[in-house]
C-alpha cells in the first residue's frame, strides 16, 4: 500500500491533502514576500570591485596601474554598446542567449538542467544566467543547492533595480579573463593592447569564451583551446542570429596575434607621490577610480629631459640628484614632478623622490621674511638696512662669500641673498611669528618650536621639501592667497563624488584660500626679485637679458649639500633642487651656479617666444619720494631723493633721521656754525669708519665739494654684445674735494656709496639711462647715456 493512500481515501481525504498543498504554497510565498522586503539586495556592493587604480595624465594618457587587493588587474570602467560592440553580443550568446528576455532566472534552461541532472544523478548543467553570475560575483558563496537558491532569488531583486543594460555592464566589469585578469577592460588591453570596443568580432568572441573556465582557455597559454572555445561562441552568435555565414567564417579565418600590452609606467615619483597621498584601501571591496591626474605630458618631458642633461653634466663634480616642480599658479595644479633624473638609477638612489624630500632650505625661505616685515610697514624696497657683523647670542653668521657690504637697500639685501639683513627682519619680527607663516605656507616638515629652530631658520636651517617650497612661492606669485597643490583634476567612478580634484589630505580644491601675505606685500617681492639687471646673475654675462621676465630666488645649504633656485610669474612656478640623495656635500653645489641653469632653460621651454605675462600692481601699491641714502620719507635735510614703492596705510611714514641738521665746528672761524650731517646707527658708522674717513658727523661744506664725473662721459654711447662671454659692465668713477662718500644713482636707483677714491660699476642694459653721481649734501653730477 503506497504511504499516500490514506490521505486519497475519500472526499475527505483529498480536501486535506489539497489544503496542505495550498497552506504550504501560502507560506512558501508569504516568507518569499517577506524576505524580498526585509532581505533587500545590498546596492552598494555594486559600487566596490577589487580594482586597480588607473592614473591618467590630464590629456587621458595611461601613467600608472596600481593592482588592486591580490594584485587584481581589474580596470574601471568599459560601458558596453550592445548595438556596436562585438564583446556583448558575443558574451550573451555564450554566456545567457535568452538574457534580454528573461527577468533573471531562465525557466526554460532551470528546467533542463533540473530534468539533466535527475536523469544523471549528477550536476550534469547548471541553469546560470548573467544576472545570477553577477550576484555570485558580487557576493562570492559555497556552492551548494541553498547557495543556487539564495542567487535564483538575488537575481529576480537584481532584475528589479538594474536595467539590463547596467547588469551586462557589471557582469563584463567583474567577471575572471585568466592569470589575474578580472573585467573585460583589463583583458582587452592586456591580451589586444586595445579598448573592448575597437575589438574584432574574432577577437570578442575569443575573450567572450574565457569566462567558462579562465586558467584553462588563457590565449597566451593555450592558445589551441581558446580558439576551439572561440569557435563555440562563433556558432553561438550564429545560431542567435547576431551574426552571419560570412561574418562567421571570416572571424573564424582570421588569425587572432596576442599584442599584451605592458603596464604603463611613466612620471615615476609624480605617480608614487599621488599614490602614497591616495592611500588604496586593503582587501576585496575597494572603490574602483581611474584618476585623471594634473600632470601635462609636454612639460614632464622638457623637465625630465633638461633635468637629466643638466645632472650627467655635473657627474664629473660629483653631483648625481636633483628634482624639479612645475606648479600652475592659478590652481595648484602640478603640471611637472621629476622626483630624480633617472629613477631606475639604483646606485644614486634613483627611486627616492627628490622633490618630496625634506632638505635643507637655505636662503629660499628669506622673501617671506621680507613679505610679512612690509606687511608690518617696516620696510619698502629702498628701505636701508644694515649688513655689517653681528652676533646673534651666541652666533656670529656670515655672507656666502664671507663680506660685509654696509648699508644696502632691502632689494638689494633680498636679490644678493645677504644674511645679517635677513636674521635682523626675523629677529624683529619674532621667530615664532615668522615659523607661524612659514607653516600656514604648507611647510609641514618644520616641526620644531621656534626656540628650537632659533634665528637661523632665516637662513635654512630648517628642512623643506621642494614641492611644498613651490607651493609656497605659488602664494606670492597668487597675490598672497595660500592654496593647496593638486596632483588630481578628476576621479571616474565611485569615488568621483568626493574631493577628487586635491591632494590627498591638503584641502580643498580650487577654491579661494587663506591670505598670508597681502597682495601689495607679494607683489613687492617679485618686483624686488625679478629685473632685466638680474639677467647677469644668470650665466654669469649679459647676454641673456632678453629673457622671459620671471622673479626667482636661489638658495644653498650649509656645507654644499643642496642648490635650490625658484622662479615665478603669474602662471608658473619652476622649482629646481639638485643634490645627492645620500646627502653628500660637493662643491659644484651652488644654486646660482647649479640650480639656476636649469631653471632658466625650464623657463626659456616655457616660453619660447619670450612672452611671458608680469603681474599688474594691485590695489595699495603707491609711488612715493624717499631719501636716497635712507629710503625713509625725506626730511628737510635730506638732499637728494628718489621714488620708491610702498603699501599705502601700511608702509611706515616716519622721516628719514639719518640726516640731521646740527652745530658743527667751523675751522675757518673757529666758531660754529649749522650744518647736515649723516647720523649713522652706530653699527654702520662703525664699519663706515673701519673703510672710509670717520662720517658719523660729516660736515657738508655749502660752497664746495662739487662731484665730477670722470665715467661715464656725458652722451656716451656704449654698445652691449650679445656674444661677448664676460660680464658687461659700465665703470662709475667720479672725483669730489672735501671727502665723503659719493652715491650713485641709475635712473633714480641707488647703485653704490663709495669713497671718490673708489669705483663702482653698473650691468649694461640696452636703452636710454640717467646717470647720477651725488654726495651727501646734495651736490650732483649728471650723465645721459645710451646703450645699444
Amino acid at each position: 500500500m503506497n504511504i499516500l493512500t490514506p490521505f486519497f481515501r475519500g472526499v475527505g481525504g483529498r480536501r486535506r491533502w489539497w489544503r496542505w498543498l495550498a497552506g504550504g504554497a501560502l507560506a512558501a510565498v508569504a516568507a518569499l514576500v517577506l524576505a524580498w522586503f526585509l532581505l533587500p539586495f545590498p546596492r552598494e556592493r555594486l559600487a566596490r570591485y577589487p580594482a586597480a587604480t588607473l592614473l591618467l595624465d590630464r590629456d587621458g594618457a595611461p601613467l600608472r596601474l596600481r593592482l588592486g587587493p591580490n594584485d587584481t588587474d581589474c580596470r574601471l570602467r568599459y560601458q558596453p554598446d550592445d548595438d556596436r560592440d562585438w564583446i556583448a553580443k558575443a558574451v550573451v550568446a555564450a554566456e545567457d542567449q535568452r538574457f534580454w528576455r528573461h527577468h533573471g532566472v531562465d525557466p526554460l534552461a532551470l528546467g533542463r538542467a533540473v530534468g539533466q541532472n535527475l536523469r544523471g544523478r549528477r550536476v550534469v548543467s547548471g541553469a546560470s544566467t548573467i544576472t545570477t553570475q553577477v550576484v555570485r560575483l558580487v557576493q562570492p558563496r559555497r556552492r551548494t543547492l541553498a547557495t543556487k537558491a539564495v542567487e535564483l532569488f538575488r537575481a529576480l531583486q537584481l532584475e528589479r533595480i538594474l536595467d539590463k543594460p547596467a547588469i551586462l555592464e557589471q557582469y563584463l566589469n567583474r567577471t575572471p579573463f585568466g592569470a589575474n585578469l578580472v573585467g573585460v577592460e583589463a583583458a582587452s588591453r592586456r591580451y589586444f593592447g586595445k579598448a573592448p570596443g575597437d575589438l574584432s568580432l574574432a577577437e570578442a568572441a575569443l575573450l567572450a569564451g574565457l569566462p567558462q573556465s579562465p586558467s584553462r582557455l588563457r590565449p597566451d597559454r593555450f592558445p589551441a583551446r581558446a580558439r576551439q572555445r572561440q569557435a563555440y561562441v562563433l556558432d553561438r552568435m550564429l545560431a542567435c542570429g547576431f551574426i552571419t555565414a560570412a561574418q562567421r567564417a571570416a572571424a573564424a579565418a582570421q588569425p587572432v596575434v596576442l599584442r599584451k600590452d605592458a603596464y604603463p609606467f611613466r612620471a615615476p615619483h609624480f605617480c608614487d607621490l599621488l599614490l602614497d597621498e591616495r592611500p588604496q584601501r586593503q582587501g576585496q571591496g575597494r572603490d574602483a577610480a581611474v584618476v585623471r591626474t594634473t600632470l601635462d605630458p609636454a612639460l614632464q618631458r622638457l623637465a625630465e629631459e633638461i633635468l637629466r642633461r643638466r645632472v650627467e653634466a655635473l657627474h664629473p663634480e660629483n653631483v648625481f640628484g636633483g628634482a624639479v616642480v612645475i606648479l600652475e599658479v592659478k590652481t595648484g595644479a602640478v603640471r611637472a614632478l621629476v622626483g630624480a633624473p633617472d629613477y631606475r638609477d639604483a646606485a644614486h638612489a634613483g627611486q627616492v623622490n627628490g622633490a618630496a624630500a625634506p632638505r635643507s632650505a637655505g636662503s629660499t625661505l628669506k622673501p617671506f621674511a621680507y613679505a610679512l616685515a612690509m606687511d608690518q610697514g617696516r620696510i619698502t624696497p629702498a628701505s636701508l638696512l644694515a649688513d655689517v657683523p653681528r652676533t646673534f647670542r651666541d652666533y656670529a653668521p656670515v655672507n656666502f662669500d664671507g663680506e660685509f657690504n654696509g648699508p644696502v637697500t632691502a632689494r638689494a639685501a633680498l636679490v644678493r641673498s645677504l644674511n645679517i639683513p635677513a636674521l635682523t627682519l626675523v629677529e624683529q619680527e619674532g621667530v615664532g611669528e615668522f615659523l607661524g607663516v612659514l607653516q600656514r605656507l604648507g611647510l609641514g616638515t618644520l616641526k620644531k618650536s621656534a626656540a628650537e629652530y632659533g634665528l637661523g631658520l632665516a637662513i635654512g636651517n630648517g628642512p623643506v621639501r621642494l614641492l611644498d617650497l613651490a607651493n609656497a612661492y605659488a602664494c606670492l606669485a597668487r597675490g598672497g592667497e595660500w592654496r593647496p597643490y593638486r596632483l588630481c583634476e578628476a576621479t571616474i567612478g565611485p569615488e568621483s563624488n568626493k574631493a577628487a580634484g586635491t591632494g590627498a589630505g591638503r584641502g580643498a580644491g580650487t577654491g579661494a584660500g587663506p591670505y598670508i601675505f597681502s597682495p601689495a606685500a607679494a607683489w613687492l617681492v617679485a618686483e624686488m626679485l625679478s629685473g632685466e639687471e638680474r639677467a647677469g646673475d644668470t650665466t654669469g654675462h649679459h647676454a641673456d637679458v632678453r629673457l622671459p621676465r620671471v622673479a626667482w630666488k636661489t638658495g644653498t645649504s650649509s656645507g654644499f649639500r643642496d642648490a635650490w633656485s625658484v622662479a615665478f610669474n603669474p602662471e608658473y612656478v619652476v622649482a629646481v633642487w639638485l643634490g645627492n640623495p645620500d646627502g653628500r656635500a660637493a662643491p659644484a653645489l651652488v644654486g646660482a651656479k647649479a640650480a639656476v641653469p636649469v631653471m632658466w632653460e625650464i623657463v626659456r621651454g616655457l616660453y619660447p617666444a619670450n612672452d611671458a605675462p608680469w603681474f599688474t600692481p594691485p590695489p595699495g601699491v603707491v609711488r612715493r619720494a624717499v631719501c636716497a641714502v635712507s629710503g625713509a620719507p625725506p626730511c628737510p635735510q635730506c638732499a637728494a631723493t628718489v621714488e620708491d614703492w610702498c603699501i599705502a596705510g601700511v608702509s611706515s611714514a616716519r622721516p628719514c633721521d639719518l640726516h640731521r641738521l646740527q652745530p658743527v665746528a667751523d675751522p675757518r672761524t673757529g666758531g660754529t656754525r649749522m650744518a647736515v650731517v649723516e647720523a649713522w646707527p652706530p653699527e654702520l658708522a662703525a664699519f663706515l669708519r673701519a673703510r672710509t674717513a670717520p662720517v658719523a658727523a660729516m660736515e657738508h661744506r655749502a660752497g664746495g665739494g662739487v662731484p665730477r664725473l670722470i665715467s661715464p662721459a656725458p652722451g656716451a654711447v656704449y654698445r652691449k654684445l650679445d656674444d661677448f662671454a664676460a660680464d658687461q659692465r659700465l665703470p662709475l668713477k667720479g672725483e669730489c674735494a672735501g671727502g665723503g662718500l659719493l652715491y650713485w644713482f641709475v635712473d633714480n636707483q641707488l647703485v653704490a656709496a663709495v669713497p671718490p677714491a673708489e669705483s663702482a660699476s653698473w650691468p649694461l642694459v640696452r636703452g636710454r639711462h640717467t646717470v647720477v653721481c651725488c654726495t651727501p649734501a646734495g651736490r650732483a653730477a649728471t650723465a645721459e647715456i645710451r646703450v645699444e
